[in-house]
């Protein structure tokens, strides 16, 4: 059996114990595809874990069973099967990787083009404009039940990955899924109001922040700011907040990529977070040459360094793409 979704839908139906697992940091994508598979395995009457590093977002907490994702236990745990969704490359599911035991099986369902291919059955689109349509496909052809509970965490997944269908990565599969999400019973404006009406006053105040900082580079084709330790502090702002803030500079009118770099606990260590607008710029080579991956259009990286230093190098590394791109 070569295809990755029979084989998976096989695994799910003939295995007992299951671990669901996501990036740390997790995004919308991430929290609703990992709760959607762990609602279909709790369906089927199978044992469910579902682990993260990090809790989840306060703004996803209103999904179905979101309570179910826990911290992972001080000692190691076997499972018969492990399903990492929505994660590129393993490393990125952090101190979770030292808490799994023995496996039957291992899966990894993704959609970043910079997958590394780190599991046994590896079932990875590139062109999926999120893992939550991957996992709506695998339902479907698995021939499994779409429930309510089901259908709200899949509409998060697809509708945050494509900017609540805006970007490019929206394609004519997405909006056919979303459709049938909302005949499942999706409220639209009820799930909207809590992904994006419902920000803490201290979000915006980061956001003041971060825009009083903000710099146009190379002809103003680039735009970028900072998000420093102490304006976390200074606004109370958790790390979480910052998802979706490089929206802002994204939007600017002739920025072709824009790049928000982020200071972190960990001393030294830079979160960057890149978008780019322009189809002949692939800002995932970039964050590649800086460790990171992601997408053509939105990528990431960390990199240990000087603020100063490493601002210098990402946006002369942004500048050399946009010449090279022929721009």
């Amino acid at each position: 059996m070569s295809d990755p979704c029979l084989q998976i839908a096989e695994l799910l139906r003939q295995h007992q114990s299951f671990l669901v697992l996501t990036h740390y940091r997790p995004d919308g994508d991430a929290v609703g595809s990992q709760l959607a598979v762990a609602i279909l395995l709790k369906q089927l009457g199978k044992q469910v874990e579902v682990w993260n590093d990090d809790p989840v977002p306060a703004k996803f907490r209103f999904l179905p069973n979101s309570d179910i994702v826990t911290r992972p236990p001080d000692a190691p745990k076997d499972f018969d099967v492990v399903i990492a969704v929505d994660i590129s490359t393993w490393q990125r599911v952090g101190t979770v990787a030292q808490r799994i035991g023995q496996r039957k099986a291992f899966i990894n369902i993704d959609h970043h083009v910079s997958n590394e291919n780190f599991a046994e059955i590896n079932w990875v689109v590139p062109q999926a404009p999120a893992t939550g349509q991957i996992i709506f496909d695998l339902i479907r052809r698995g021939g499994f039940d779409l429930s309510l509970d089901i259908a709200t965490c899949l509409y998060a997944a697809i509708a945050t990955d494509t900017g609540n269908f805006t970007y490019t990565n929206t394609s004519a599969a997405s909006l056919r899924a979303a459709a049938d999400l909302v005949e499942t019973g999706v409220n639209v404006g009820d799930l909207c109001r809590h992904i994006y009406e419902s920000y803490p006053y201290a979000r915006v105040q980061l956001l003041q922040m971060a825009l009083a900082d903000l710099t146009l580079a190379d002809h103003n084709r680039i735009a970028y700011y900072w998000l420093t330790n102490d304006m976390f502090q200074q606004s109370g702002a958790k790390r979480e907040d910052t998802e979706g803030l490089i929206d802002y500079a994204r939007s600017i009118q002739g920025v072709l990529v824009a790049v928000l770099f982020e200071e972190t606990p960990d001393l030294g260590k830079i979160r960057m977070s890149f978008r780019s607008k322009h189809p002949k710029v692939d800002v995932n080579s970039i964050a590649r040459h800086f460790g990171g991956g992601g997408h053509r259009e939105a990528a990431g990286a960390r990199i240990t360094g000087v603020p100063h230093d490493v601002e210098e190098k990402v946006i002369a590394a942004i500048s050399a793409a946009i010449k090279d791109a022929g721009l």
